[in-house]
Order: C-alpha cells, then structure tokens, then sequence
C-alpha cells in the first residue's frame, strides 16, 4: 500500500496539518498589520481639542450666567489627559481622564476641571464633567434671573483630526 498520499509534507496529513499553521500564521499576520502605526489618537489632538472647546464653552456659560467673562486669551485654558496608568500605552479610543486648567480670574488663581473622556476610533469624544460642581459637576446652572439653564461644561462633545 502507498501511504506517500496520505503521510508525508504533501499528502493528505501534510496538508491537513498545513491548514490550521497557515490559518494561525494569516491571523498573526492580520493582527500585526492592525496594529502598526499610530490610529492618530494621541494625547496632543485630545489635549489641544478639549482645551479650546472648553474655553469657547466657560464663555458661554459665563455670558448665559450674566456675569463678566475674560477673553479667550486671558484664561490660558490647557488640558492634559491620561489614558489608564502611566504605563499604559497613551494612544487610541477609549476612556480618558482630562484635567483643564484654565485662569478665570487671572494667572495666581488656577481652576481645574476634570473630565472623564470617552473617545471613539474616528477621533470624536463625549466629556462628561467631574468637578467641580460649580463649574462642570451639575447638569444645570442658574441663570441672572435664578432660571436653571442647562450647563453647556457639563457634558463637551467634540472631535479632532486622526489623519
């Protein structure tokens, strides 16, 4: 009886066992391609998007409140942002934690807000205000004429350019 059909590198077994090899080695691969390069969702966009929306957004509020508000520029609004632990790779979508600070009342008096950050894989994100309650921790503020007015630092949605 010939068993070369049936043993061997090129009968019948071969190839059955090539199969599962060549199947595992095309998802090594596949997952390899997936995971090279960067998805473009990096601390800096996130940090340099959420920054700038929230200031536009504090002089909204301060304007719908009826008090005075600073420029733009006086409020030297930056964020930094932290995806899990230190040691975790600080790219791509996910849950973010965000820390804005900005100078409403001049560069001795910094205010913080904090921000838990989901950003999805097109660069678009939902922050939704942690503190403080005065700032960003309540869904409604109170308006000049004691309305409550929905806060627009409560809940930021924005998104930023991947490419």
């Amino acid at each position: 009886m010939d068993w070369s059909g049936r043993t061997g590198q090129h009968g019948w077994l071969g190839r059955r066992l090539g199969l599962p090899a060549a199947a595992a080695a095309a998802c090594l691969l596949a997952l390899g391609v997936s995971g090279c390069g960067s998805t473009g969702i990096t601390t800096v966009p996130l940090d340099t998007s959420l920054s700038s929306t929230f200031a536009n957004l504090y002089l909204l509020q301060q304007a719908e409140q009826g008090n005075p508000h600073p420029s733009l520029r006086s409020l030297h609004s930056h964020t930094g942002c932290l995806k899990g632990t230190p040691a975790t790779p600080q790219e791509g979508s996910g849950t973010w934690l965000c820390y804005v600070t900005y100078y409403p009342s001049g560069p001795e008096y910094p205010v913080i807000a904090k921000y838990k950050v989901d950003v999805q894989t097109d660069g678009c994100y939902a922050a939704d205000g942690d503190g403080p309650a005065s700032v960003n921790g309540s869904p409604t503020i109170t308006g000049p004429h004691y309305e409550q007015l929905i806060n627009p630092l409560s809940l930021i949605d924005g998104c930023f350019d991947i490419s």
